[in-house]
């Protein structure tokens, strides 16, 4: 490819380098990419304070960049900032929605808690049944409190309480392997007591 053109890259309009980009020239994709440095940042600035690392952001949008540069169309209606801008927000988007899909999966290796028994209140009014069950949430709640360690009955708290493994893990400062494990001894506990 002839690079004759590069001396005058910065002379260039956003269509023209992504037009040169099209055509491979990556050094049009540098001079690109900072002229949109500070729209990728921010666009990326309102998830900064998320679990994901600031960098991710920053390099999804510029993977937003490469995506306009590669498709934008002169005259469909749209200058290449806009698109570009659209482009950018929604790789940036794309990515905290994966991020947080893959951080509500359980880690490898995951227990349940339980083997999808539930322990709410039934649903008849027979004496003898919610007598049964009323036995039984005691005996769950001796368990809890007499069987399990601190840490345990902490990790079950929040477990119960709808938080994740990477909120475990972060609200008592321990690994998400840790949480995981912790939860596993609490089932084999209560299974041992049931």
């Amino acid at each position: 490819m002839d690079k004759q053109y590069n001396i005058s890259l910065t002379a260039c309009t956003d269509s023209q380098l992504a037009v040169y980009i099209q055509k491979g020239d990556a050094d049009a994709f540098v001079e690109l990419t900072a002229r949109y440095l500070d729209l990728i940042r921010a666009k990326s600035a309102p998830f900064h304070c998320t679990f994901l690392d600031r960098d991710d952001f920053c390099q999804e949008g510029l993977w937003g960049l490469y995506h306009a540069a590669c498709t934008y169309q002169q005259g469909k209606g749209s200058s290449f900032s806009t698109y570009a801008g659209v482009c950018i927000q929604n790789h940036v988007i794309t990515a905290y929605r994966k991020a947080i899909t893959e951080r509500r999966q359980p880690p490898n290796g995951f227990v349940p808690l339980s083997d999808g028994e539930t322990f709410s209140a039934p649903d008849t009014e027979d004496p003898e049944t919610i007598l049964l069950s009323k036995e039984r949430m005691e005996n769950i709640q001796f368990s809890v409190e007499h069987i399990l360690t601190k840490m345990e009955q902490q990790v079950l708290v929040l477990y119960l309480n709808g938080c994740s493994y990477a909120e475990i893990a972060q609200k008592m400062r321990i690994t998400q392997k840790a949480a995981d494990n912790a939860l596993q001894r609490v089932r084999q506990k209560l299974r041992k007591q049931s």
